[in-house]
């Protein structure tokens, strides 16, 4: 394992990919121009089982190691990329995701300085309509007033931008092998071991998800969202944000972007489209079939 220097820590990239050839390019770049020095990190794609040239996208690129696995699943990709990992960090983004250009500087600076295992970035989205920056800065106020607090039963995890220090995974395994929520589930068995202080949310550390171009796009996203958290809590002790919580939430963005009364009702009703989005995604996870693997959670 490479171990940090007078340069700096030594970051590895984990992104796993299936048919993402529409942003994979961007991807790539976005992390080929990182800030941070190069000979201090690595990226590592993970094919899983891509038919649309996504992988010779990937294979031009003589700085990106390129890994194969053939079982599908995102969090089965991540666990492959972990252990070809060099990093004493180990940083996670998605394949339709761009990371600002001081991404793993933050990451460097912040799990240095800071006592926190993981960290946890802001994800913004495409473009920044009135609709979408309401709803991005909502995920990110959550994101504050969830990670700050000591509830641990709300804590969430989100590979499309997270880091942590590769010991957590000699101490609690890989990733759980399900279509969704692995991510959850692992912060879970980190806030167990190490409680809530472990895990610090860092809004400086910023990734564009390139696939949220409109709230329609981030609305069906909740949907299956919604449908993923019926299936993952049945795993682990988690929970949504209850209706005090959200309106807390709320007040806090609307303060902070100085809305007034007209805005603060019209950013109301775009969040509230993303609530019956999730909500419908809750009630309707039985009709998609199972996305948990047969495994267990709990890491004693």
């Amino acid at each position: 394992m490479a171990t940090a220097t007078q340069n700096g820590i030594f970051i590895s990239v984990v992104v796993p990919f299936r048919n993402a050839r529409r942003y994979i390019g961007q991807c790539v770049q976005s992390l080929l121009a990182q800030s941070y020095p190069a000979d201090r990190y690595e990226i590592i794609m993970v094919d899983n089982n891509s038919t649309d040239g996504s992988a010779q996208t990937v294979a031009s690129s003589q700085r990106v190691k390129l890994l194969h696995e053939p079982r599908p699943g995102a969090y089965i990709a991540r666990n492959r990329g972990i252990e070809h990992a060099k990093g004493e960090v180990i940083a996670f983004t998605d394949a339709d995701c761009s990371a600002r250009g001081d991404w793993l500087t933050t990451i460097a600076s912040k799990i240095r300085d800071t006592p926190a295992l993981v960290l946890l970035g802001r994800v913004a989205f495409a473009k920044e309509s009135f609709g979408l920056s309401t709803l991005a800065a909502y995920e990110a106020e959550k994101a504050a007033f969830v990670f700050s607090g000591n509830t641990s039963e709300i804590y969430y995890g989100c590979a499309g931008n997270m880091a942590m220090r590769r010991c957590l995974f000699a101490e609690l395994g890989p990733f759980t092998e399900a279509r969704r929520g692995g991510d959850t589930t692992f912060i879970q068995d980190v806030i167990r071991r190490y409680t809530c202080g472990a895990v610090s949310y860092v809004p400086e550390m910023l990734v564009r998800h390139l696939e949220i171009t409109s709230p329609l796009n981030w609305y069906r996203k909740l949907v299956h969202y919604g449908a993923s958290h019926e299936k993952y809590r049945k795993l682990c002790d988690v929970r949504a944000l209850n209706t005090r919580e959200r309106l807390e939430v709320f007040r806090a963005m609307v303060r902070k972007r100085g809305l007034g009364p007209f805005r603060a009702t019209a950013s109301l009703a775009y969040l509230g489209m993303g609530a019956i989005s999730y909500g419908i995604g809750r009630r309707c996870h039985g009709l998609t079939g199972s996305d948990i693997a047969p495994c267990e959670v709990a890491r004693e």
